[in-house]
């Protein structure tokens, strides 16, 4: 019988006679070495970058940042497993040099170096540059729902507090209704002890929810999460409601680099795009032209901010329909704003003058009345007022929105979604194992860095990348 057969185990060389032989050279692996090694981890901010004279001796930051590194490209967030890769992964033996750190080592550095791993990103954005791979050109921004370490069972909100302790209170007047029967009636089936067992329990847990309910009302909270407290309840497309965190990315068109992110609490993207798009700014040194963003990002104020640091910002109008009238009504398009009168010309041609203003909602109210005299009132409005708003930044929210041409939406799209589609699947398909928003950042930021890594080698390659770091 003729079958490939294995090398005996009692040979004496089985593996190559040094450690350098372990991986070929253009192996990733080495690009993450020698990125950690150019690094000034002490600059950065890392933890124990600089050791004391005394004591044990600890391992050194960047090695178990490279670990680190290694992990989230090859999908493995478990510091459990990572242990034991330390001990039978060949690629790990190289690039760890054969330490193997225990779990809770490895584990610590990824919960006390959050800020720093971040700063580590910034720093190959600033790689990439120089190489060539980042333009500014275009840059899209998005944000994506990751869940947390934490249960959705364990989010609660005030309505459901409320709805809680109003069951409580039925089931414990139920329960006072039959020892009172039963004392008057001398009911000898009722186990008096049971019920006031099964009172007492209820008296403690209602206690609970009213110290928790109480917690909220002076906080100013609507939610809260009892195991991560960080975590917040928000809507998640497709999956309805999970407990996690808004993650916000600011994504590179030329090669799909992440040039900026950030983990919020954030239940939407409407206060989110000046921070993102300042930030991305700072990290391209000024070099950004164009700033790309879906409806939900669309913030009057924001916007004219930007566009006031002569940024072309792409995003479309998220305004209400201002008549919420029947089909064929006049809509706030059909209106001709008169900036020298501050009014507007319906299309009757009648005037609505300005007459007063919504600070909360940022709105310029118009209005006039007679229309109940008007030959087009069927068509306009059925009171004898009709109203108009008009934003405090309406002339920003037009140009960002006329910026925002479905060309443009197609690329931010192609650009922007598919790093979070990567991401979820680095990420232990979008859910942390971190508990806390810190920790969860630096396992984003982690996942971020191990992205951008990927997509640098599949532009320049391991030996192109290894050129420029020589």
């Amino acid at each position: 019988m003729r079958h490939l057969e294995g090398t005996p185990r009692s040979q004496t060389l089985l593996l190559p006679p040094s450690v350098e032989d372990y991986v070929p050279e253009d192996h990733p692996v080495r690009v993450i070495d020698a990125f950690v090694d150019s690094l000034n981890l002490s600059e950065m901010g890392f933890r124990k970058a600089q050791t004391a004279h005394t004591g044990r001796r600890p391992y050194h930051p960047g090695d178990l940042l490279k670990l680190y590194i290694y992990a989230y490209l090859n999908q493995t967030s478990s510091t459990r497993r990572l242990e034991k890769e330390c001990h039978r992964n060949l690629e790990v033996l190289w690039l760890m040099k054969q330490l193997a750190p225990d779990f809770k080592t490895i584990a610590d550095f990824r919960k006390d170096n959050g800020d720093a791993v971040k700063k580590v990103c910034r720093q190959f954005i600033v790689f990439c540059k120089q190489a060539g791979l980042v333009s500014g050109q275009l840059v899209a921004i998005d944000g994506s729902k990751f869940k947390a370490a934490a249960s959705k069972d364990q989010a609660v909100t005030r309505k459901q507090l409320e709805k809680q302790l109003g069951k409580l209170d039925q089931k414990i007047d139920r329960y006072l209704a039959q020892l009172a029967a039963s004392e008057q009636g001398g009911d000898s089936g009722l186990n008096s002890d049971k019920v006031s067992e099964a009172l007492a329990y209820l008296e403690a847990h209602k206690a609970e929810l009213q110290d928790e309910l109480k917690t909220l009302v002076d906080e100013d909270k609507t939610q809260h999460c009892r195991t991560e407290p960080d975590a917040r309840l928000m809507k998640s497309g497709r999956e309805g409601m999970v407990v996690g965190y808004n993650a916000q990315n600011a994504v590179d068109e030329e090669h799909q680099l992440i040039v900026h992110h950030e983990l919020t609490q954030a239940g939407n993207d409407n206060q989110q795009l000046k921070p993102i798009a300042q930030e991305a700014r700072d990290v391209l040194e000024g070099e950004l032209e164009t700033i790309v963003a879906d409806a939900g990002y669309s913030n009057g104020q924001q916007i004219s901010d930007l566009q006031s640091s002569e940024y072309d910002v792409a995003v479309p109008s998220n305004r209400a329909v201002n008549n919420q009238g029947a089909g064929g009504h006049f809509q706030k398009s059909d209106f001709t704003y008169l900036p020298e009168e501050d009014a507007y010309r319906c299309p009757a041609g009648k005037l609505l003058p300005h007459k007063t203003v919504s600070n909360k909602d940022r709105m310029h109210l118009y209005a006039r009345s007679g229309c109940n005299q008007c030959p087009l009132q069927s068509q306009c409005t059925k009171a004898d007022r009709r109203w108009v708003s008009r934003h405090f930044d309406e002339e920003a929210l037009d140009r960002a929105d006329d910026s925002a041409t479905p060309e443009r939406m197609i690329r931010r799209m192609a650009t922007v979604e598919p790093t979070f589609a990567t991401l979820k699947r680095l990420l232990n398909k979008g859910r942390f194992t971190c508990w806390g928003l810190g920790s969860a950042s630096s396992e984003y930021s982690l996942g971020v860095l191990s992205y951008n890594l990927m997509r640098a080698i599949n532009v320049l390659g391991v030996k192109g990348i290894l050129a420029r770091l020589a």
